[in-house]
């Protein structure tokens, strides 16, 4: 240190004892900073109080109206106020009641609750508001059992995931979203759940459901009820959840639920089942005796249904199986016989057409999907599975086909005119065997199984292609060439 800084510090020194001195003796003292809580509303500074426990208080005595609303004991400030600690030599505090006209006004005080966050994969996020925790986890539960019942989810959460008689349990029971809860002070300005009841109808229905009822009136049914309102059976026991079955009885004048449902989230489960799937015989070419006349007609072999136990697993996203199913397991009880009869010589050199249709699919299969309302569009067809990947299709009956190709909603399809100016329809095939124009016989292998194409009219966000499957229509009239009208298969074939 050279002699000039040397001469500075010495200087200091003494007038910092020469301060303390006179401090002592005439008792100077320096004002301390003081505490102070800085207020901001929507990131502008409106004003400074010295104690903000009365500001929280004052907030929390005048807004009485929404303690009441929502039977909370405590309101907050708005969701834009910051209240920031200061030190200040600036004793010109505001009053709290100042402040408080200042943001009274924003009419955006807040509660404590929760919001839920949900997540899809490959949509917008949704956020719901609840004042309690307990809110959203009853609604959630509600939620599910609109989709099993209570015996299964209790089976499930208990890990139930075995089975050796026939029936069925539930496996790998999820949400498809990302669900997070957290604990917040929610702005009263926006949509707050205080009751299961409304949230769960939400989960289910959607935020702009229009929610349609019917009075039950005499000689009503749960099958007539869901026909007549683009409905099927299923989807009306979703939405009337205290309906156990399709057989459940309804009090005339009761009130029904008839709104499609339109879920915000999505449960998946997977189903592993055990059941007897019953082959119903079919009818064989008859034998000809010419030694008869052309009259003569007898049942040679009585036809015998098959049965086979089948174990298969299959998935379910909210409350709508796939049309696609894995047979894990298979053992023949019975072998199905066909039906034959004898019939008497031709008659002109005309072949007795075989009598009755046979099957689109080879043994045994799954109906997985039948001719019914589904999502408030008509399912026009059965979807048949369970045969397996690139498995045999089969034509039902002798006809031409008319139409080979491929279409979004179909995947690849065969079309076949038959007599009388019936029609049938193989969608979501693999490929086809079969040519446009060529003849073909009943039985005769047309293509094979596989799953392309889109499955309609599903809603895309439960819609997972489905899996492989035949989708089989009858239509009276070219399919989508004029004027045509799908039937329910059923009428033709004993499924």
């Amino acid at each position: 240190m050279n002699n000039k800084s040397k001469i500075i510090t010495a200087i200091l020194s003494i007038l910092i004892v020469v301060l303390y001195i006179l401090s002592e003796k005439y008792d100077y003292g320096f004002d301390e900073a003081l505490k102070g809580y800085q207020i901001y509303l929507d990131g502008k500074e409106i004003g400074l109080i010295q104690d903000e426990n009365e500001l929280y208080s004052l907030i929390n005595k005048e807004q009485q109206n929404i303690k009441d609303k929502y039977n909370v004991d405590y309101v907050y400030p708005p969701d834009g106020i910051d209240i920031v600690e200061v030190k200040t030599f600036d004793e010109s505090y505001m009053g709290v009641e100042d402040i408080y006209k200042k943001i009274e006004n924003a009419d955006d005080f807040t509660i404590k609750g929760y919001v839920i966050t949900i997540k899809p994969q490959d949509k917008e996020k949704i956020v719901i508001n609840v004042l309690d925790r307990n809110v959203f986890e009853e609604a959630l539960k509600k939620y599910v059992l609109s989709f099993v019942t209570e015996e299964e989810l209790d089976d499930y959460n208990k890990g139930h995931r075995s089975i050796t008689d026939i029936g069925s349990i539930i496996e790998n029971m999820s949400f498809d979203e990302a669900i997070t809860i957290k604990e917040s002070y929610i702005s009263v300005k926006e949509k707050i759940y205080t009751d299961v009841e409304s949230l769960s109808q939400y989960l289910l229905f959607g935020p702009d459901a229009k929610m349609d009822t019917y009075t039950v009136k005499t000689g009503d049914s749960i099958a007539s009820i869901s026909e007549d309102n683009k409905m099927n059976s299923q989807e009306f026991l979703i939405a009337n959840p205290k309906y156990k079955s399709e057989d459940s009885l309804l009090a005339v004048g009761s009130s029904v639920n008839i709104t499609i449902i339109d879920p915000i989230i999505t449960l998946t489960y997977d189903v592993y089942e055990i059941n007897e799937n019953i082959t119903p015989y079919t009818t064989a070419n008859p034998v000809v005796d010419n030694t008869k006349e052309s009259s003569y007609k007898e049942l040679t072999r009585a036809g015998v249904n098959g049965i086979t136990l089948i174990h298969s697993s299959y998935q379910v996203i909210n409350g709508e199986r796939s049309t696609g199913v894995e047979i894990k397991d298979r053992k023949v009880i019975r072998e199905m016989v066909e039906e034959q009869y004898t019939i008497g010589k031709r008659y002109g050199g005309y072949y007795y057409p075989t009598r009755g249709w046979g099957y689109p699919t080879e043994y045994p299969y799954v109906i997985t999907s039948p001719f019914q309302w589904r999502w408030g569009k008509h399912h026009d067809g059965i979807d048949i599975s369970g045969t397996g990947y690139r498995s045999r299709i089969f034509a039902v009956a002798d006809g031409t086909v008319v139409e080979v190709g491929y279409r979004s909603t179909d995947g690849n399809f065969v079309i076949i005119e038959h007599e009388s100016n019936i029609y049938t329809q193989y969608a979501h095939m693999y490929g086809a065997t079969v040519k446009e124009g060529q003849m073909v016989r009943k039985g005769d292998q047309i293509g094979e199984m596989g799953n392309t194409g889109y499955v309609l009219p599903a809603p895309s966000k439960y819609n997972p292609t489905a899996g492989t499957h035949l989708h089989f229509g009858v239509s009276i009239g070219w399919p989508f060439h004029g004027s045509y009208s799908f039937q329910n298969p059923t009428r033709y074939i004993r499924f």
